[in-house]
């Protein structure tokens, strides 16, 4: 199930009724999720060994494209691709690698459900402060005091997803979840918390999970993983 909201469709001035469509509750996933997806399969793989075997694809897949070679995958098509148009003697000085969906991805889509549902002020962290060391999108501090700034941040719902977490870029079986035991302050705009014990020198980033929508509970949860990536101290 995808849910969309229809936005005014500034580009087409000229017919002023134009929207589109704006998907606002897909989950994101990353690799440390689909490695651990892997190891509930039952396959005989750690979560390790198989986040071990997707970062060894991804950097062979890398070298092969360095060598402009083309990556034909069982989702994705992966293609070089020279961009531009150019005139007697000009000539291009860079390639550009293009993503096509597979024919079994596009099917898949074709059978995605959709549901209008009305819009929702997207959750959005302006600056994370340590306390402690004084520092702001820099610097975390073990089981120190944080104050987070941001828009509809505030941590509430009742599913199990719903929290603020920090997540290891370095260990993948490292759980950093805050309780709400742990809030000092909880609002829309504002969160004060006790940041969870961590590995000194270990990076991290801050992922918010959240049904607060400033009027009734979501259904969904939405999520928001800030693009700061902090050091513990």
């Amino acid at each position: 199930m995808i849910d969309y909201v229809l936005e005014n469709n500034h580009l087409t001035k000229e017919k002023p009724n134009d929207r589109y469509a704006r998907v606002v509750n897909v989950q994101s996933f990353t690799e440390a999720d689909l490695a651990e997806a892997i190891a509930r399969r039952n396959l005989g793989i750690s979560k390790a060994e198989a986040l071990a075997m997707l970062e060894a694809a991804a950097e062979i897949q890398l070298e092969w494209m360095a060598l402009g070679h083309a990556i034909n995958l069982r989702l994705i098509h992966i293609h070089p691709s020279v961009p531009g148009t150019y005139e007697d003697g000009e000539y291009p000085h860079e390639a550009i690698y293009r993503i096509t969906p597979s024919k079994e991805l596009v099917e898949v889509a074709k059978h995605i459900k959709l549901r209008h549902v009305e819009a929702v002020s997207p959750i959005h962290v302006e600056s994370v402060h340590d306390l402690k060391s004084g520092t702001a999108n820099d610097k975390i501090t073990s089981g120190g005091t944080l104050k987070i700034t941001g828009h509809n941040i505030k941590v509430e719902g009742a599913l199990p997803e719903v929290c603020a977490q920090f997540i290891s870029l370095e260990d993948p079986e490292a759980d950093y979840r805050i309780p709400m035991s742990d809030f000092i302050v909880n609002n829309p705009s504002e969160l004060i918390l006790t940041a969870p014990q961590m590995v000194t020198d270990e990076e991290v980033q801050l992922k918010i999970t959240t049904q607060y929508s400033g009027t009734k509970p979501l259904k969904t949860p939405h999520s928001i993983t800030f693009s700061k990536v902090f050091t513990v101290i």
